[in-house]
């Protein structure tokens, strides 16, 4: 089924209408989507036809606002679609539509259903451009389509890879990850979407750290509160699943960490690339995957208190000519809810070389495609961090006052994130090109308010 034909409750199944009872393009009330002409209204000549072109201008007027007061709902939006369809006014409606809807994501249904409209229509540019915004997963899905269908294969397979970051389980997201990859010939590999998707016991360890608990799994290792008997101090011990093979790994992110010493990286105590260990400081307060998972987004907004943290610390990374590679919720942890970390630095390498892996979901499309590493990959991911919080934002329980109070916050950063998701040659080039734009856009938000 389309994503036209379910979002207005079409069945595929259904018999195709017989055109001669369809709306036409002509002068009668059927032809203009009149759904409220009353039955039994008797008006014809000059005066009903006036009648009808002011009802159908009033009709348009409000699709030009939709979403706001004086305007159409998403509903009655639809609606009128619907009933106008096979019809020319049935394009008047959607332009008008298309011209009114803003960035409200609760217009997100109407924006998908017109771009599935669109794209029905063969006009697939505009389409994409009209659900490029979307951060639902019917937005996402189709977008992920019409990648597909445009032969961008890689913008395709990181599309759904948000998806599948998003709802593992959302239908054909998996498959149709399967098959696009397999036609980029990229190598089968286990979506490590969900962080505890690889359960492996430590080994007896000959080191004075006592283990508390386990607080983390992931495809390299498992992370234990633990605490230095000698020293008498927390720390998190993360054991690799494989010392041998993990070795070069252990001492990359060691030496990573080391070499950014510094404010928004956290600090590595010591490490054993030979036991396949690694004992770095705890951080209480966890990630931001987290904070997420438990239904805390509301202690992340504004996004201002935290975010320009995090591109300080970006910056110095690509400062050293680094990329971290691995950028993802998992990965950012909080001293406290102003100051982010950014940790696991197993698979940073210098800019230029051979990209290292990465996590499905948080890699860009040219690194998907097999391009080298740079910082506009650790650009795109932090797009992708954003565009996590924002969904989180939309679908959390906040009061009127929380959601009201960070709404113009939360735009803001909406925008910084479709930036940072652009295609490669008009994203920010690096975390410094992505604060300046960043700095400007906050500028020119307090110029409006």
């Amino acid at each position: 089924m389309s994503f036209w034909r379910r979002l207005l409750g079409k069945d595929d199944d259904q018999a195709e209408p017989d055109p001669s009872v369809r709306p036409k393009p002509a002068t009668a009330p059927a032809a203009r989507g009149d759904a409220d002409l009353a039955d039994g209204d008797e008006a014809d000549g000059d005066e009903a036809d006036g009648d009808a072109d002011d009802r159908e201008r009033k009709r348009i007027l409000r699709l030009r606002r939709v979403g706001r007061e004086d305007g159409s709902d998403v509903d009655e939006a639809l609606a009128l679609l619907r009933q106008s369809e096979g019809s020319a006014v049935q394009t008047r409606y959607l332009d008008a539509i298309i011209a009114g809807l803003s960035d409200d994501t609760s217009l997100d249904p109407l924006r998908v259903a017109c771009a599935a409209l669109l794209d029905e229509r063969g006009q697939r540019d505009d389409a994409l451009r009209l659900v490029s915004v979307s951060r639902s997963i019917d937005g996402m899905m189709l977008g992920a389509e019409l990648y597909a269908a445009a032969g961008r294969l890689p913008r395709a397979v990181s599309m759904v890879e948000r998806v599948l970051a998003r709802d593992i389980d959302t239908p054909g997201a998996r498959e149709r990850h399967e098959r696009w990859s397999a036609q980029l010939g990229r190598r089968p590999r286990e979506l490590h979407v969900d962080d505890g998707a690889t359960v492996v016991a430590p080994t007896t360890q000959q080191t004075r750290f006592r283990l508390i608990r386990e607080v983390a799994r992931g495809g390299a290792g498992t992370v234990y509160e633990a605490e230095d008997e000698t020293l008498g101090r927390r720390l998190a011990y993360k054991v690799y699943h494989q010392a041998e093979r993990d070795h070069a790994q252990i001492e990359r992110e060691a030496r990573a960490a080391i070499r950014l010493t510094g404010p928004g990286v956290v600090r590595v105590y010591d490490a054993d690339p030979e036991g396949g260990w690694l004992a770095s400081e705890w951080i209480a307060h966890g990630s931001l995957r987290d904070l997420i998972e438990n239904d805390r987004v509301d202690e992340l907004l504004p996004l201002d208190d935290w975010l320009p943290a995090l591109l300080r610390a970006l910056e110095r990374v690509h400062a050293e000519g680094l990329v971290h590679n691995d950028i993802k919720p998992a990965n950012l942890l909080f001293r406290d809810l102003t100051d982010p970390l950014l940790s696991d630095f197993g698979v940073c390498q210098p800019s230029g070389e051979s990209a290292l892996t990465g996590t499905p979901g948080y890699i860009s499309p040219e690194r998907i495609d097999g391009a080298s590493a740079e910082p506009r990959d650790d650009i795109y991911a932090v797009g992708r961090i954003i565009d996590d919080v924002l969904g989180a934002r939309d679908d959390a329980e906040l009061d009127d006052r929380q959601r009201q109070q960070s709404e113009t916050d939360a735009r803001r950063w909406a925008k910084l994130a479709l930036a940072c998701m652009a295609d490669a040659d008009q994203r920010p080039a690096d975390a410094t090109a992505l604060m300046a734009l960043a700095a400007l856009d906050a500028d020119e938000a307090q110029n409006s308010a």
